[in-house]
């Protein structure tokens, strides 16, 4: 009886922390969210496009860039649509005159009112120095306006933009935390499977 008990309480914690990890949210995602829409369902009919990134960037250039959603779940007129979590290593996002997208936690995510968007503009300002390399990260959700987890997805982009005077590798295998989006998804679902194992031996 103890065994089990022990056994429930640490599927509890492990869901209570998986569920802090990510909680989807019309307000925006803070640093829970750097690894992912982990409260979602991962799926590859939902991609995230960055527009206006050059194919190198120059000094302290401005430039203009659009991130769209497209996915399979239809969105619905009045509820939320979607929402993101950006995160850029090299020079600064300028969100003077974005709509709908605010910085929270380090990163950049979609406003109350940008979630009934799936597709927002903001402008990047490239660093000082052309001899270094932007990475960006880009987590996109696709809701379909039921205000729950379920039949939600998310899809990821990562994407290097090199300076012009880069001479350094052109395919990074690791994001801005260190940790691939290969290891992402392994992680994601080593936690799914640890959680079913735990519960599984924990029934009576």
């Amino acid at each position: 009886m103890v065994r089990r008990r022990c056994m429930a309480a640490a599927v509890i914690l492990l869901t209570m922390v998986a569920s802090t990890l990510a909680i989807a949210s019309p307000n925006g995602l803070g640093a829970e969210a750097n690894e992912g829409c982990l409260c979602h369902t991962p799926d590859t009919s939902t991609s995230i496009e960055v527009a206006g990134l050059p194919e190198s960037f120059a000094s302290n250039q401005t430039y203009n860039l659009t991130l769209t959603i497209t996915s399979s779940i239809d969105p619905v007129d009045n509820q939320s649509q979607g929402g993101f979590r950006l995160l850029v290593d090299e020079g600064m996002i300028v969100l003077d005159d974005a709509f709908g997208v605010q910085e929270l936690e380090s990163g950049y995510t979609h406003t109350n009112e940008g979630s009934m968007l799936r597709s927002w503009n903001i402008v990047w300002q490239a660093p000082m120095e052309n001899d270094t390399a932007a990475t960006f990260i880009v987590h996109g959700n696709a809701v379909n306006g039921n205000n729950a987890p379920t039949g939600d997805a998310w899809g990821t982009v990562e994407i290097l933009v090199p300076g012009e005077a880069y001479e350094g590798d052109l395919n990074p295998e690791e994001g801005i935390d260190g940790v691939s989006q290969a290891d992402r998804l392994l992680l994601v679902v080593g936690l799914v499977a640890l959680v079913g194992l735990l519960w599984s031996v924990g029934r009576p």
